[in-house]
């Protein structure tokens, strides 16, 4: 692809933000701001989030769940038949129109519980697992950090519906599983961390938590299990304890919730086990902010020049700068798309400078260079965002150096 003929503008000169992650996503041209907590997601943005919901949707159609799409709009009653509407804590999160008593769903543990009491008669129906990719909308009264803490965010949430809590508890543990092997192939070292419900439920939720220093969650963890406790129910731990712990900080990535039977006895969804007895369904719930995840990694992988995305989720692969005036970068171009790499080639009346500078500040994982002085030799220069190592490429050899780098099966 030409970047001529992809939008995309990056800016010299950012205001101060309350955030690594705002300030270089804007600056680079993936983000716009509508608002405190509201952001427009552009062409870059889009792609990086895409990669990050098909890895996540990789492994939950791993656990056996079905992709659905809800609306956003829920009826108040809704909330009220589960009596969750007269938790101060949750109403005062959802947005609400009064003229004809709408909602925009925060969560969808309910409108999920009436889809599935329509499908369920017998034991034999069970499991059901279902899934969303969806913007969420939240009254979110500390609205900050750019895309770590908004009023409007993408996100994944599945939830869990079983015959009885042994079942539940299985798949439970196998959600978690695939949570850390998603965070993993995201290039994300997650810790299991046990948290309060909140406004989901009064048991224990666990919490996927990613340990950096501007995070805004504080969490005891024990590096060697990769598991601990939010410092919110720090008060139910033993001091001595705690004392075992290292207190660091962290931003939150994904959590999953025991739910019981609660919204199925609030809307009657039951079953007939073998015997033909009724009995309620169990439930579970289960996270992963998708917007939060780019922000995240935005926070985590950078340097003073920009984005150091990790290459499976940056927008493309590779991007190539050609300072001659001949055809030597856009015959490269077509080679790499050939071959499956996601290539842009930087064919824009911009300044080699100006190239360079936004190459680094977007942050391809590969950056081709062709100049005169490599022309000479038959070259192209290869510069690797991650490490900075800089490489002289034979031609005729960079679809087979770009692939392996990649990871990835030339195909010549």
């Amino acid at each position: 692809m030409k970047l001529s003929q992809f939008y995309t503008k990056t800016r010299r000169s950012m205001a101060a933000q309350d955030s690594i992650n705002a300030y270089l996503l804007e600056k680079a041209g993936f983000i716009s701001q509508v608002a405190a907590g509201v952001y427009a997601y552009l062409p870059m943005a889009v792609r990086s989030m895409q990669k990050i919901e098909q890895i996540v949707r990789e492994e939950m159609n791993e656990l056996g769940g079905s992709e659905v799409v809800f609306s956003a709009l829920q009826p108040k009653k809704t909330w009220e038949q589960s009596g969750r509407w007269e938790d101060k804590n949750f109403r005062q999160i959802v947005y609400l129109d009064t003229d004809v008593d709408m909602t925009f769903g925060a969560t969808h543990e309910e409108p999920m519980t009436i889809a599935v009491k329509q499908g369920v008669q017998s034991y034999r129906d069970l499991p059901v697992i279902l899934y969303q990719f969806q913007t969420k909308f939240r009254k979110e009264l500390r609205a900050k950090s750019g895309l770590l803490r908004g009023r409007e965010f993408r996100m994944k949430d599945l939830y869990s519906f079983h015959s009885d809590e042994k079942s539940h508890q299985q798949f439970y543990e196998e959600a978690a599983e695939a949570y850390l092997t998603t965070f993993e192939r995201l290039g994300l070292e997650a810790y299991r961390v046990k948290a309060s419900g909140g406004i989901f439920g009064a048991e224990h939720s666990d919490e996927f938590q990613v340990l950096c220093e501007t995070g805004e969650d504080e969490i005891l963890v024990d590096h060697q299990t990769k598991t601990g406790f939010n410092t919110e129910i720090e008060n139910q731990l033993k001091v001595v304890d705690v004392k075992k712990l290292d207190r660091v900080k962290a931003i939150e990535v994904g959590n999953i919730f025991h739910l019981g039977t609660k919204y199925a006895e609030a809307f009657d969804l039951k079953y007939l086990d073998a015997s033909g007895t009724r009995q309620s369904v169990w439930m579970g719930s289960y996270g992963i902010g998708i917007s939060r995840l780019l922000g995240t990694l935005a926070e985590l992988f950078n340097d003073e020049n920009g984005l150091k995305l990790p290459r499976q989720v940056a927008p493309f692969a590779v991007v190539i700068i050609d300072l001659t005036n001949g055809k030597t970068g856009r015959k490269v171009h077509d080679l790499l798309e050939k071959a499956g790499i996601e290539v842009l080639l930087d064919d824009r009346d911009e300044p080699p400078g100006t190239k360079l500078v936004d190459a680094d500040l977007i942050g391809y994982p590969i950056r081709l260079v062709h100049s005169a002085k490599t022309a000479q030799d038959g070259k192209i220069e290869l510069k690797e965002r991650a490490s900075g190592k800089m490489t002289l490429v034979n031609l005729e050899d960079v679809v087979k150096h770009v692939s392996r780098l990649l990871s990835l099966k030339a195909k010549v």
